[in-house]
């Protein structure tokens, strides 16, 4: 597998290395052989959208998975937006594809899990019961524990943290291990913010004065814990390393589909 960059993430006390391939905004849209003609259509519009050169994402995406299993990692990190909206196709589609690959797949929304480019809205509780499948069970909040640290993914696809979240997220950094965040809409840092004003014309992030007290006080929980080793998100549309916290680092993925994969090795100091 051709990796874009390699990052180390140094956890002390580590027995061994881990491997992880970090990917965010694969915009997959499937529509099924059986699926209407407007199904069809929509899925052949949004993929020409998406499209990088003259490959589409499906395929992109589809390479990636089909190259995993011989890329001697332990787990992918997908930071959301790998579907380009809900559709039971597209939910069927990530059911069927992750476990081909035959490497474990950590999955945390996105806000086009969720999203709809049709005129009827999306239930949100069909579309996470349909995904919760390949995100760990429980799209909300989960937990990976690899004994020596945690993966834990946290659905922020509404720009917004749930009181609920936030005391999951309490409960864990109070185990004392080393954490390892996986969501799709980055931490508002200093770092990040001068350039995804210039790119989108707002902040974009979460962590912002206009947000409700539950999604800043878990954006203050993650830069005040410091066994919250590193962040992984996605959603910019470009490559962000930077601190969320001194000595701590946030990557953000570019798209997937323009063929951006990072390996990620947490390894002892």
């Amino acid at each position: 597998m051709q990796f874009t960059e390699t990052i180390s993430v140094k956890i002390p006390g580590l027995t061994k290395s881990y491997a992880f391939l970090h990917l965010s905004d694969a915009h997959v849209a499937y529509a099924a052989p059986g699926a209407s003609d407007a199904a069809k259509e929509l899925a052949a519009k949004q993929t020409k959208a998406w499209m990088h050169g003259d490959i589409p994402p499906v395929n992109v995406f589809e390479n990636v998975l089909a190259e995993a299993k011989d890329a001697g990692i332990d787990a992918i990190l997908m930071a959301g937006d790998c579907i380009d909206y809900y559709s039971a196709d597209n939910a069927a589609y990530m059911r069927e594809h992750l476990p081909v690959c035959g490497t474990e797949v950590l999955y945390a929304a996105g806000n086009h899990e969720y999203g709809s480019y049709t005129a009827e809205a999306v239930d949100r509780a069909e579309a996470s019961a349909a995904l919760a499948p390949v995100m760990s069970g429980t799209p909300d909040f989960w937990v990976r524990d690899f004994g020596e640290f945690l993966v834990i993914g946290v659905d922020d696809s509404t720009q917004h943290v749930r009181p609920e979240q936030v005391e999951k997220m309490k409960e864990q950094i109070a185990r004392g291990l080393p954490i390892l965040l996986l969501m799709h809409i980055p931490l508002r840092t200093p770092a990040i913010e001068p350039s995804v004003m210039k790119k989108w014309g707002t902040t974009f992030m979460i962590g912002t004065d206009e947000d409700p007290d539950s999604t800043k006080e878990f954006c203050e929980l993650v830069k005040s814990a410091e066994n919250v080793a590193a962040v992984f998100a996605g959603h910019i549309h470009y490559e962000h390393t930077g601190e969320f916290a001194p000595g701590r680092m946030q990557y953000v993925s570019a798209p997937a589909f323009t063929g951006f994969l990072r390996k990620v090795v947490v390894e002892t100091l």
